[in-house]
């Protein structure tokens, strides 16, 4: 008798906890704070602010005809800037992310009944020459599938709960999606010849001790196909799509340390090659910035070596827009050869001479 009665004590308690558990993950589903499942219900607000966790969610779901997908080069876009093309355009920046990232990202996109019209991308140097497997951080790969039965680690997941009583506590508050401004990062603040000059000192030690280091250009070169492998599939799979790609104006403070290392001609080498690789499309179209010499040269713009102001983030939308800065097979090659010269001949103590040491 007393072996059944806690037999039944156990049944209920397992019953009740299953309960339990089944409206926890009931409630994560409803709410779906990463965008799982659903576009958002309720009225409540889109909020983006976890790229690694809300982008593959988002770029299956929430409805677009465009996207932009790339680096925190891409994080100061305003999707209202493209959506005054007609498009209707949503932002999947991925801070950091490396070749193998986007293309995850770009699986979700192409997941979708129908594929973009458009597609804004930025490549930079680290994307192309570090390993084609490497990636920014460990993705959750129950995000990034569509096997249900991992989708445990989501719905009963105690993160996932409490950003969805956060968007319930956003709505109640009046709070309005961020999807115009997602991941934006504008505060002024940042930016300036001193900010610029620390975030860049301890690269230009490093590269001042090295001084010149021996690379292979065959094998950077063979390191750069086996990135873009990793991109241009999509663009070979879906010709209706326009890819919009741009290489961002990094500022002289980078050009310096590929100076100091001896790496000028052989950076420029992969840059000239990815962008012919990607020209041989009909539908990719190359913006290059590189040689923005009133951009690059003024580390007022700029928060790092790299990082730049978000102003220049509209006049690369502008560029896109008009088509200006535009990359052909014909100019290509004077393109490169420009930034050499420049690269080449730059006084680059002049970077230095109010901070340097």
């Amino acid at each position: 008798m007393e072996d059944k009665k806690a037999f039944r004590r156990l049944m209920a308690y397992l019953a009740g906890a299953g309960v339990c558990i089944a409206g926890f993950a009931l409630f994560i589903f409803l709410i779906d704070p990463f965008y799982q499942y659903h576009d958002t219900w309720f009225g409540l607000p889109v909020i983006l602010e976890n790229a690694v966790y809300q982008t593959p969610g988002a770029a299956r779901n929430l409805p677009c005809d465009s996207v932009i997908v790339g680096t925190s080069m891409t994080e100061n876009f305003h999707v209202s800037w493209f959506d005054e093309l007609g498009w209707d355009t949503l932002k999947l920046s991925y801070s950091g992310a490396h070749t193998d990232d986007l293309r995850a990202i770009l699986t979700q996109v192409f997941d979708r009944e129908k594929p973009p019209a458009h597609v804004v991308m930025d490549l930079n140097d680290y994307q192309l020459t570090t390993d084609a497997g490497e990636v920014y951080v460990e993705r959750p790969k129950y995000l990034y599938d569509r096997f249900l039965l991992n989708d445990a680690a989501y719905l009963c997941n105690k993160d996932a709960f409490e950003m969805s009583v956060q968007r319930i506590e956003d709505k109640m508050n009046g709070r309005e999606s961020n999807l115009d401004t997602a991941y934006v990062w504008e505060d002024e603040g940042l930016f300036g010849r001193r900010a610029a000059q620390d975030a860049a000192r301890n690269d230009r030690r490093i590269a001042m001790e090295k001084g010149e280091i021996d690379c292979d250009p065959e094998q950077m070169l063979a390191v750069c196909d086996e990135n873009l492998d990793n991109l241009t599939p999509f663009i070979e799979a879906h010709p209706e799509t326009e890819f919009y790609v741009f290489y961002p104006p990094y500022s002289m403070l980078y050009w310096e340390v590929l100076h100091l290392n001896g790496t000028t001609e052989e950076m420029l080498e992969v840059y000239r090659h990815s962008i012919e690789r990607l020209l041989a499309y009909e539908n990719v179209r190359v913006y290059y910035f590189q040689a923005e010499r009133e951009i690059i040269s003024d580390l007022d713009n700029y928060r790092d070596a790299a990082h730049y102001k978000p102003e220049y983030n509209r006049y690369i939308f502008e560029c896109i827009r008009d088509g200006r800065n535009l990359v052909t097979k014909e100019n290509l090659a004077g393109r490169i050869e420009d930034m050499r010269r420049y690269a080449d001949q730059f006084d680059y103590d002049a970077l230095w001479e109010d901070g340097g040491f």
